[in-house]
């Protein structure tokens, strides 16, 4: 789906979880906080698009890979075994935190929570 068309559908919307990086993280250093921004279908849960603030593009690019296409209300345990198994970073941990943050903020801004 073409990137305007994604974003103007009423049917979406846009989720960001945070967390903190350790201090040894370049992420830190530059942002202070780790970032992760969705755009989830508002009724399914299905996760369209995401982007989160790395320093690298290929790791942002990475990270997309994993969660676009998967769902915020049925592949969190999945989704975190994805992480652990496959992302090899100091923001590992983050990351995850990150994801259930952003579980947690679209549960509860669509009422599910």
């Amino acid at each position: 789906m073409e990137r305007g068309k994604m974003m103007e559908k009423q049917n979406t919307v846009l989720v960001i979880g945070q967390s903190k990086p350790s201090r040894e993280d370049a992420i830190y250093s530059l942002h202070g906080e780790f970032y992760i921004c969705l755009i989830v279908e508002r009724d399914t849960g299905r996760i369209l698009k995401a982007d989160c603030n790395t320093i690298l593009n290929t790791t942002r690019d990475f990270v997309a890979s994993m969660f676009e296409g998967k769902n915020l209300l049925t592949d969190m345990e999945a989704l975190e075994k994805e992480i652990r198994e496959r992302y090899f970073a100091l923001t590992q941990k983050p990351l995850i935190a990150c994801m259930k943050d952003a579980c947690n903020r679209y549960l509860v801004g669509t009422g599910r929570k």
